[in-house]
């Protein structure tokens, strides 16, 4: 197996949006669930989504090349009703009608904003179309809100035992902001539960559509918007075959972008990411992904104090001092990004992107650091597989330990790390 050096990677695979994924981390959950749970009432719920979903259909002027249905997976999604032409309006939804946005003068952040919008909506719905859109989403009280780090369970449960210290890191920072975001929001409604908070945050992380405008006449904006949330996604690009726009009427259209026969599935492109942010925000993984990665070190300083112990150098070795001073100055400034050193509340630039990726894919930080510190481009490939063999058995040997700390979850937040891990590792494993 060689290793290459790209910019970005080549191959781009399928990748299942979370949010078609609920109905699957629903179904997992219920097969734990209590033995008192109402068989009749999930049937009721399931009913009234189905009737919802069609309803939001044919309000938007889906309903003519639209149908609501399950794939070969099992999960929802849209599919086409009849041949359906590039360029054919699939559906039309009214932000100011048919979508939750947020308002960028806002007394909040974005997410506060439509979290809070959506608590409003589900107690008491503005609409009938606005209640129907609600009981379409999944339910609070089906389980746990989607995605690690939503649920606070998760956080404290992983907090001292992954081994990946970014998804920590993410997912102790962003369970803080839930904390505190509860606590504002509770102290404008006493009647607020944490629950009916973190059900409408993880919907919120999951569903949420940025509004750009290209002109630059207005500020970005965010908004959950009914019936789009059910095309799926893909990250491959021939499978896209729908894109969307808000227009300068605040219409959000979403249209064919090739033809598309009768009984295939629309796809939507929700861009580019590595497990970490599928596993923490949206609750699941995709099938494949080739934007996955391990990362190797967390800046060139700290890569290149391992390298010279790898090489048996002296750490008061002047020579190899001025050369790595040299070398990570240079990646620096070719690949450097600024930062806010925490600790002395200063900006500086470090190299961060010195990751190892699908298909034996090197970040060109990565392979030019090694590359100009020994002068041999085999030489730096053997430290990459070196490196990679001695992350793959740090993370082997923490498998007891972290099996321990996730014993308390459920066995889809089980499965949900697990698999997590077992991909990085085979991200090591192919360059070893």
């Amino acid at each position: 197996m060689f290793v290459t050096a790209t910019s970005s990677p080549a191959a781009r695979v399928s990748a299942p949006n979370a949010r078609s994924r609920c109905s699957q981390r629903a179904v997992a959950r219920a097969a734990s669930s209590p033995a008192s749970t109402s068989t009749r009432r999930v049937d009721d719920e399931n009913e009234n989504a189905s009737s919802s979903v069609e309803f939001i259909l044919a309000t938007l002027g889906a309903a003519t090349t639209c149908a609501c249905g399950t794939n070969a997976d099992g999960v929802r999604g849209l599919f086409a009703s009849r041949d359906v032409r590039r360029g054919e309006t699939l559906l039309e939804a009214s932000l100011d009608a048919h979508a939750v946005v947020d308002d960028p003068s806002g007394d909040a952040p974005w997410s506060r904003q439509l979290a809070r919008r959506l608590v409003e909506e589900r107690r008491r719905a503005s609409t009938d179309f606005m209640r129907r859109y609600v009981s379409s989403l999944p339910q609070m009280g089906d389980g746990p809100a989607i995605g690690l780090a939503n649920d606070a369970r998760c956080v404290e449960a992983l907090r001292d035992v992954w081994d990946c210290t970014e998804a920590v890191a993410d997912m102790t920072t962003f369970a803080r902001q839930i904390e505190d975001s509860f606590a504002l929001e509770r102290a404008l409604d006493s009647s607020l539960s944490e629950d009916e908070w973190r059900w409408a945050v993880s919907l919120v992380h999951s569903r949420t559509f940025r509004l750009e405008d290209e002109r630059g006449r207005r500020p970005t904006r965010r908004a959950l918007v009914a019936g789009a949330d059910l095309i799926n996604h893909s990250s491959v690009p021939e499978d896209v075959n729908c894109d969307w726009v808000a227009n300068d009427a605040d219409v959000f259209v979403i249209s064919a972008t090739k033809d598309v026969r009768k009984g295939e599935e629309f796809f939507l492109s929700y861009g580019e990411q590595c497990d970490r942010h599928f596993a923490l925000f949206y609750g699941f993984l995709p099938r494949r992904n080739s934007f996955n990665r391990v990362k190797l070190f967390n800046n060139g300083r700290e890569a290149l104090d391992w390298y010279r112990k790898l090489c048996g150098a002296d750490a008061a070795d002047d020579i190899w001092n001025r050369e790595s001073e040299r070398v990570v100055k240079m990646v620096c400034d070719k690949y450097g990004k600024y930062t806010l050193d925490e600790k002395s509340g200063l900006r500086r630039r470090v190299i961060q992107d010195l990751y190892l990726g699908e298909g034996c894919v090197v970040s060109d930080s990565m392979l030019l650091l090694f590359n100009e510190m020994c002068g041999d481009e085999e030489m730096a490939i053997a430290a990459i597989r070196t490196r990679a063999e001695e992350l793959k058995t740090k993370m082997v040997s923490a498998t007891g330990k972290i099996e321990t700390g996730i014993a308390v979850l459920d066995a889809y937040s089980q499965g949900l790390v697990r698999d997590y891990r077992s991909r990085k590792i085979d991200i090591l494993d192919a360059v070893i």
